[in-house]
């Protein structure tokens, strides 16, 4: 019979864990919103509140993905929150009207790739909790921006 730290040990380590972990630091650092909050296209003074509000959003995604990748160490595994994809560029000369319903259905798209990490970690309470805080974050933060747009 395993004793109870040799069974924490031995789920702290799982190559499985990581990657799914990975895949979450990635859908962390790596979205539309946090390249917008990098980028910050041109918008209009009045549209200080939708940017007070990507601000925070990017600032939660940032203090989830530090912990993610403090798991993913203690998963045994090396974070690689990876590249922004490509076709973020193709916004850059876009106005942030345009950009508000983009960050939505991303961070609905990104929610998806979470709830997908949640599914896969049922053998690691904590990662999954931490999966499972993402994704409630997410989701207010969808709220939050919903109601702006109208």
């Amino acid at each position: 019979m395993k004793t109870m730290s040799k069974a924490v040990n031995e789920s702290q380590k799982s190559p499985l864990a990581a990657s799914v972990l990975n895949r979450l630091l990635q859908t962390l650092c790596r979205s539309l919103p946090l390249y917008v909050d990098e980028i910050r296209p041109w918008s209009l003074a009045s549209h200080e509140p939708v940017w007070t509000a990507i601000g925070r959003l990017a600032a939660d995604s940032r203090r989830l993905a530090q912990r993610v990748a403090e798991a993913i160490i203690a998963a045994g595994g090396q974070p690689s929150p990876g590249a922004y994809p490509p076709a973020f560029a193709r916004l850059n000369d876009v106005g942030l009207e345009f950009f508000l319903g983009e960050i939505i259905t991303a961070l609905k798209r990104d929610q998806k790739v979470i709830q997908r990490c949640i599914e896969e970690l049922p053998r690691d309470p904590a990662a999954q909790a931490l999966a499972e805080e993402a994704h409630g974050n997410i989701q207010g933060h969808i709220e939050l921006l919903e109601k702006l747009v109208q």
